[in-house]
Parts: C-alpha cells; sequence; structure tokens
C-alpha cells in the first residue's frame, strides 16, 4: 500500500508540474497569436491550435488533480447523515464504483487510439499527429486510476473514517 500512495503522490506532483507548463504554452501562444496578428499583420496559424491542445491536456490532467485532492463535487446528503461503519462502506463503495468507471473509459480509450484511422490523423495547422493530442485521455485516466486506487485502499484499511 505505501508503494501506491507513494506513486499516487508522485503523480501527483509531476501534474502539478505538467499544468504550469501547459498554463505557460496557452499564454504564450495566445499572446503571440494576438500580437502576430494585430501588431504585425502577420497571423500565426500555429498559435490557436497550440493552445487549444494544451488546453485540452490541462483539462484532463486538472481532472486527475481534483480526484487525488479531493476536490470534485460530490452529492453528501447520504454520508452526513450516517455515522460509523455505514458511513464507511457508502464512502468505499463510491469509490469502488468511480474505480470501475475511470478504469472502464481508460480501456475504451486505449482501444479507441489502438484504431489504425488514429496514427494517420494529423493536425490542420501544424501538422502534428494528433494521437499526441489524443493521449491526454489514456494518460488522465491512468493517472486518476491509480489515485481512486490509492483512496480506495486507504479507506478500505484504515480503521478512521474515510473523507
Amino acid at each position: 500500500m505505501k508503494m501506491i500512495i507513494n506513486l499516487s503522490n508522485w503523480i501527483y506532483r509531476a501534474e502539478k508540474i505538467i499544468a504550469m507548463i501547459l498554463c505557460f504554452i496557452i499564454l504564450i501562444s495566445l499572446t503571440l497569436g494576438v500580437v502576430f496578428r494585430y501588431v504585425l499583420s502577420s497571423p500565426l496559424t500555429w498559435s490557436d491550435e497550440a493552445a487549444m491542445f494544451s488546453l485540452a491536456w490541462m483539462t484532463f490532467i486538472g481532472g486527475s488533480m481534483t480526484i487525488k485532492a479531493k476536490s470534485t463535487p460530490t452529492i453528501d446528503i447520504v454520508t452526513n447523515i450516517v455515522k460509523g461503519t455505514l458511513r464507511k462502506i457508502i464512502i468505499i463503495i463510491g469509490y469502488l464504483l468511480s474505480f470501475i468507471f475511470v478504469t472502464y473509459i481508460l480501456y475504451v480509450s486505449i482501444v479507441w487510439l489502438s484504431s489504425p484511422n488514429i496514427l494517420i490523423q494529423r493536425s490542420s495547422s501544424m501538422a502534428m499527429p494528433m494521437i499526441f493530442a489524443y493521449l491526454c485521455i489514456p494518460v488522465s485516466f491512468l493517472f486518476m486510476s491509480i489515485h481512486l486506487f490509492e483512496m480506495l485502499l486507504q479507506s478500505l484499511f484504515t480503521a478512521r473514517e474515510a473523507d
């Protein structure tokens, strides 16, 4: 269990760095796009696309970070009413269902990216292989599944009530 906790914590630290880099890329590419379009009258063709792909990556990585930080929106009316073991069981069931869902989406995204037509797609402005943009889905859902697995294990093997 200690290994999963360390892995989840390491991934979370990496996600923070990735999110900062992606924010910087969005800021720079959009700023350059505006400057080149309106000041130099020579628009960049790639700036919007770079910002869009960075935003997609940041959205999915941010989703994984919210799971780790336990910042996702929840409907906690039931867990606020019940206490003790029943509360812990309900929370474990919630983590288990979330883990199953996230793992299923991870599987579906891997199957989708394995199709041959994905490998030949290219972005219109940068001519970048689209697989690099699409990889945000399986990567982030892999991270989410690791975070949820850690939370599930902690809920199962700790004596205190789960958060």
